[in-house]
């Protein structure tokens, strides 16, 4: 675990960092904070926060000169373009899969299950960018601004441990003025998943939302070879 976390390190290194000067905290010290968070599992950045004051030796284990505080963190990532997180992803991935790491989780014929699903990580009536999808009230006419990603992984029903791929992020497009849509983020993300693993057999499992001829038509196309799953919620 260590040297993936110094190899990620050493891939932020090259996210652009559009702060002029020379900022007190690096990009990458910023990024691998972010990625400590979730890593630490800790319920929000104040609670990171508090971590971070009672020194847990946090910078010699994620491999950063100086961590931020909660809100340091939020101004300095909210402007990062998730573009250039994608090769962190795609050099963890290949490094597992050169170490056989891979292999234990091909599920049938040497496929792999590639689980997808839309979800929000933001929502506000008051906070809003150029990003942000809207819904109207049609009865108040109260806008709530909001955002959500396509989420995708490698998963075994097996295994506890699942691989993780770049996300792609359900936003309003450069030049767009309606709202972006899962169907679309499939698009992008089957399309960037072929020129980043060419050559990756999977089996695609998604939710009943996406059984529609062209939904699964673009998928097919975009991702040949692979099969495609309706995945149901089991019942309790």
């Amino acid at each position: 675990m260590s040297t993936r976390k110094r190899r990620m390190s050493q891939d932020f290194l090259g996210v652009s960092d559009y702060r002029e000067g020379n900022p007190e905290i690096s990009m990458a010290d910023a990024l691998m904070s972010g990625f400590a968070v979730f890593s630490l599992k800790d319920p929000s950045l104040l609670a990171f926060d508090k971590r971070r004051q009672a020194a847990e030796n946090l910078e010699s284990i994620y491999h950063v000169e100086s961590i931020p505080c909660d809100s340091q963190m939020r101004t300095i990532l909210d402007e990062v373009d998730p573009v250039e997180i994608r090769p962190a992803y795609k050099n963890i991935f290949s490094k597992l899969q050169r170490g056989k790491a891979l292999e234990r989780l091909a599920f049938f014929q040497g496929c792999y299950l590639l689980s997808l699903d839309g979800t929000g990580y933001f929502s506000s009536k008051k906070i809003f960018s150029d990003n942000c999808l809207q819904k109207v009230n049609k009865k108040t006419g109260e806008i709530t601004y909001y955002q959500q990603m396509l989420g995708a992984a490698i998963v075994h029903p097996d295994l506890k441990e699942v691989i993780p791929l770049a996300p792609e992020f359900i936003i309003k497009q450069d030049g767009q003025s309606k709202n972006d849509c899962e169907r679309n983020a499939a698009k992008r993300f089957f399309d960037s998943l072929r020129k980043d693993h060419p050559h990756l057999p999977v089996i695609i499992t998604e939710d009943a939302l996406n059984s529609n001829a062209p939904h699964i038509t673009s998928t097919l196309i975009l991702t040949e070879p692979a099969l495609l799953m309706k995945t149901e919620p089991l019942g309790l």
